[in-house]
Order: structure tokens, then C-alpha cells, then sequence
């Protein structure tokens, strides 16, 4: 009768074992994950350039040169915002005019790089992802929205 005791209390441990071992684990890692990730970007994962160019080489049909061009472009904007976002030195007003200004300045670079034909679908694919922000976010109520919106038509 002892065995048979002691066989159940092993079988009990075990069974604890390794119903806990998935639970420290998943614990374990959770930490991990998010210790990288608030250095990289505080609010939100900062965009794949890589990804980023694929999709726009896809959306726009663009040849092997321009996706190299782009995807140069993409990658020092997101070293120029890492910067501005980590600067800081400076007010969160003067942030977001830095990082506006990053963005405008690699709009027009991605432009510089486009066909006319592709500089309209551009225009409309930034048009929509800003339809879509705006409505993810509140949308009409944010001055600086609306004015992004009229400098996408602009380009």
C-alpha cells in the first residue's frame, strides 16, 4: 500500500509539473517581449522599411532600381524618426513638426523615384490609409489630420 502511495504522489507531482512548466514559461517570455519592444518605439512597432518597399513594389509595379531607391529611403526615414522620437531635447509639439517634416521630405523623395502614373496611385494609396487612420482614430476632429490629408494631394 505504500508503493501505491508513494506511485500517486509521484504521478500528482508530475502531473503539476508539467501543467505549471507551460504557465513559467509563457511568464518567462512575456517580460522578454516586452522589454524589447518598449526601447525600440515607446508607443508603437516603427514599420518594416523592407516590408514596407514589397508592399509598395507590388502596389505600384515598380522596376528592381526604384524598389532599391525606395527601400533606401524607407530605411533613413526610420533611422531619421528613431532619432526624433528618442530626442528629448525636444517639446512634444516641436516632435511631431520633426517628425511631419521627415515624412513630407520622404514623400517627396518616394516621388522623385516614381513614374506619373505611379505618383497618382501613390497619392491615392496614402489617401486611403489616411481615410483609414481618421476613422480609426476619431478622424474629423484632428486639425492636423485634415491637414496631412490636403498635403497628400499636393504630392
Amino acid at each position: 500500500m505504500n508503493k501505491l502511495a508513494s506511485r500517486f504522489a509521484l504521478l500528482g507531482l508530475a502531473l503539476s509539473a508539467v501543467t505549471l512548466t507551460p504557465v513559467a514559461f509563457a511568464q518567462d517570455s512575456t517580460p522578454m517581449s516586452s522589454s524589447s519592444s518598449p526601447s525600440a518605439a515607446p508607443q508603437h512597432a516603427a514599420p518594416d522599411p523592407q516590408k514596407q518597399a514589397e508592399r509598395l513594389s507590388k502596389k505600384l509595379g515598380l522596376s528592381d532600381a526604384q524598389s532599391t531607391k525606395i527601400m533606401a529611403i524607407l530605411q533613413d526615414r526610420q533611422q531619421q524618426m528613431t532619432a526624433a522620437r528618442g530626442d528629448s531635447s525636444l517639446s512634444q509639439q516641436d516632435r511631431r513638426a520633426k517628425v511631419r517634416s521627415i515624412q513630407q521630405s520622404t514623400d517627396s523623395q518616394i516621388n522623385a523615384v516614381l513614374t506619373p502614373d505611379q505618383q497618382k496611385q501613390y497619392a491615392t494609396m496614402k489617401q486611403n490609409m489616411m481615410n483609414r487612420w481618421q476613422n480609426g482614430h476619431g478622424g474629423s476632429g484632428s486639425p492636423s489630420g485634415s491637414a496631412g490629408s490636403s498635403d497628400n494631394n499636393s504630392n
